[in-house]
């Protein structure tokens, strides 16, 4: 005896891709977007946003070193869209998800591969005058607030 599985739709998942990326009129910004709540206002004491302190450590200053946690974050968020679409399919019948529905649980995991891209960030070391006033050897992690802040929106899609 012998069994047979035939699939109503086998080609479902790269059909729902192509529905979202016709979406046009949506996106999702990931990390620090400008419609986050108060990602622009004075967080630290002195006087810096969590913005300033994102793109300072992403890209370095004189005094602080590059740590491109935004940068290595970008290839793992582009090969995430097709599991998104999976563990969306999990969470809610695929007939009733909505596209604006699909972007926030890709929203979601994308705010995750940020937050662990922060938590991965080991190099360069933080400097021992770093280390001391801290008490922590962890890179990005000071009060957490950094981690704690990334953010992602569904929003209208930008021109570009």
């Amino acid at each position: 005896m012998s069994v047979k599985i035939v699939r109503k739709n086998p080609k479902w998942v790269e059909q729902f891709q192509q529905r979202l990326e016709d979406f046009v009129s949506q996106e999702v910004a990931v990390g620090f977007p400008k419609e986050a709540a108060n990602i622009n206002t004075p967080h630290y004491e002195d006087g810096a946003s969590i913005l300033d302190v994102a793109i300072w450590n992403n890209f370095g200053t004189a005094s602080i070193p590059r740590r491109p946690f935004m940068e290595n974050a970008a290839p793992k968020l582009n090969k995430m869209h097709a599991k998104a679409i999976r563990n969306a399919q999990k969470l809610k019948g695929i007939k009733d998800l909505s596209e604006k529905e699909m972007l926030r649980v890709i929203a979601l995991q994308a705010e995750a591969i940020v937050r662990a891209e922060i938590d991965a960030t080991n190099a360069p070391p933080n400097a021992p005058s770093t280390i001391q006033a801290k008490k922590s050897a962890k890179p990005l992690i000071d009060s957490g607030d950094l981690r704690k802040y990334v953010q992602a929106v569904v929003r209208d899609k930008t021109i570009t």
